[in-house]
């Protein structure tokens, strides 16, 4: 592939007048009304203004088609909380720490230098920040009142992404290059955390005069969710150009960005739900990376010269969740149905369906992570699932409706796993009616807490233990399941114990200990653990899968 030129003169002209739209606006933001100050006033911006990104030559350009399928719902760093929303957030803004390449055992120091501090009580953490990051379309340096502004901000949009800050005490910014934030109590994930969406630093001039606030009342007075999902108020390698939901992404290089970066100009995501679909478009050209396979359209591609297959682990796990409430989940809220559930399912039938590289953790922790321990070879066992569908006292069965949305994970269908669970729960008299939506109308259903029995995933949204205490009595995804967190003492007890505790032994300790109690007393049944497997143009190279940013698109290079 030489550079990239547009193969339909329609894409060439549509793409061209997005980015001159583009242009056209950075360095300002958009009009606010009469009443509102000018943004640009007083802001701190550098002696040489930066340079505006500008259209690009399409002759001369490195244009890199995506083909994916997203769960995106938003791109408002404060809100964005779904699986893929790191691989956007992580090319258009920056972080006090991020992951960088293909490292996941500690975050790196991003907008903060190397001197930080941690005060004795392991809670007052001293950042200071580099001089050098400046907002890609407004030219306003960043400084110690935009990180304030950003984490205020979401610790009162009270959204999906409070979990991250909720530890906070206080934050204070003594400076203009300092930034302070004590915490609760200790944490031993909170450095991880940092690297998350949740503290995405945005442009706080540009976001206030678009309707952002980090009052108290932000919950009900921010309104700028909408002008961030069209343009990102950020420092990273690249800036939202336009945002078609369910249809496309375009991103573009940021000319003014502080660190190293690749050299790919524009980045265009389609959405392709079909992995038959991008697999032949993977193969005719139209796309340079196909991110969604499945396990038999990878093998399709490994003697094709021109495409490369690229392997890594996720963390991400798929799951059965059972309502424990009778009247949403009828028949599944019985312990004893939701264990012959998870008695009667054959695990190495679905490992085999997601291909090499599929693992079996023994429920919420994936292994990889402190403690982490496996599902024990033979625990399928279908005489005990009948025996305790018995006991409670569904004998001849019952139906239950299972559902699922028309999407996949890491190129799983989640389709295909609700028929396998179908056809595993028939030997023990569950007729299983499956009922498939879209993706957006599940997850919203699912964050209800209406679903009675339903595939699911999970990606962690920071790649320690203290994330999966989601999963735990009255924690966010056991209260959408209608488990209190009365139901189990000892295990919220354990969970409070890992998430403060520094030694890692000891939280490895704790770690096996929850997962044994969870493993036979749960409303869930643990299916998968998913590996990674996509397709890149051999002309592509420092392609890095990093399971929170998933592609690092800031790394990749064109030959």
């Amino acid at each position: 592939m030489k550079k990239r030129i547009f193969r339909k003169k329609s894409m060439l002209l549509a793409a061209a007048l997005a980015l001159f739209a583009f242009a056209g606006c950075a360095g300002k933001t958009e009009p606010a009304p009469s009443s509102a100050p000018d943004p640009s006033a007083n802001a701190d911006v550098s002696e040489e203004a930066p340079a505006a990104p500008q259209p690009l030559d399409a002759a001369s350009e490195n244009t890199v088609v995506i083909g994916w399928s997203s769960d995106l719902k938003t791109l408002d760093p404060g809100h964005v909380y779904e699986v893929f929303g790191n691989m956007i957030t992580y090319a258009t803004y920056d972080m006090l720490f991020r992951f960088e390449k293909d490292a996941t055992d500690a975050p790196k120091p991003s907008l903060v230098t190397e001197d930080w501090s941690l005060d004795e009580s392991r809670t007052v953490y001293t950042f200071p920040l580099r001089e050098d990051a400046v907002f890609s379309a407004s030219g306003n340096k960043l400084t110690s009142a935009d990180v304030l502004f950003s984490i205020e901000r979401v610790r009162n949009l009270k959204s999906n992404t409070y979990s991250y800050v909720e530890g906070i005490a206080d934050v204070a910014a003594p400076d203009e290059r300092t930034i302070v934030i004590t915490l609760t109590e200790p944490d031993a994930s909170f450095l991880t955390k940092l690297a998350s969406n949740a503290f995405c630093v945005l442009d706080s001039e540009v976001v206030k005069a678009n309707g952002g606030t980090s009052a108290a009342d932000a919950a009900s007075a921010d309104t700028a969710r909408d002008y961030l999902d069209q343009h990102s108020a950020g420092s990273g390698p690249y800036a939202l150009v336009s945002w078609t939901p369910n249809v496309e992404l375009v991103l573009q290089k940021n000319p003014n960005y502080w660190g190293e970066s690749g050299n790919v100009d524009r980045y265009i995501l389609k959405e392709i739900p079909d992995p038959n679909t991008q697999l032949q478009m993977i193969q005719k050209g139209e796309i340079d990376i196909a991110y969604a396979l499945s396990a038999d359209n990878i093998k399709q591609l490994e003697n094709n010269p021109d495409v490369r297959i690229l392997k890594g682990r996720t963390s991400v796990i798929t799951f059965l969740m059972m309502n424990n409430d009778a009247a949403v989940g009828g028949p599944v809220a019985n312990p004893d149905v939701q264990q012959a559930v998870r008695r009667a399912i054959n695990y190495q039938e679905l490992l085999d369906l997601c291909g090499e590289g599929a693992l079996l953790p023994m429920d919420f922790v994936p292994l990889g992570f402190v403690g982490a321990l496996e599902r024990e070879a033979g625990y399928t066992n279908l005489d005990e699932a009948k025996r305790l569908m018995e006991k409670a006292g569904y004998a001849d069965g019952f139906e239950v409706t299972l559902t699922t949305a028309n999407f996949d994970t890491e190129g799983m269908q989640w389709t295909t796993i609700a028929q396998k669970i179908q056809s595993d729960l028939a030997k023990i008299g569950i007729t299983v009616k499956v009922q498939t939506s879209e993706i957006g109308v599940v997850i919203d259903e699912y964050r209800e807490g209406k679903s009675p029995f339903l595939v699911m995933h999970w990606s962690p949204d920071y790649l320690d233990i203290n994330n999966q205490m989601a999963f735990l009595p009255g924690e966010t995804i056991g209260l959408r399941a209608h488990w209190p967190a009365d139901a189990n003492a000892e295990m919220v007890e354990l969970g409070a114990k890992i998430k403060v505790e520094a030694d890692p032994q000891l939280r490895a300790e704790w770690s096996e200990q929850l997962q044994r109690l969870m493993a036979e007393n749960s409303p869930y049944a643990f299916l998968l653990q998913h590996p990674k497997s996509y397709a890149a143009r051999s002309v592509l190279s420092d392609l890095y899968y990093n399971d929170i940013a998933k592609v690092q698109l800031k790394d990749i290079i064109v030959s």
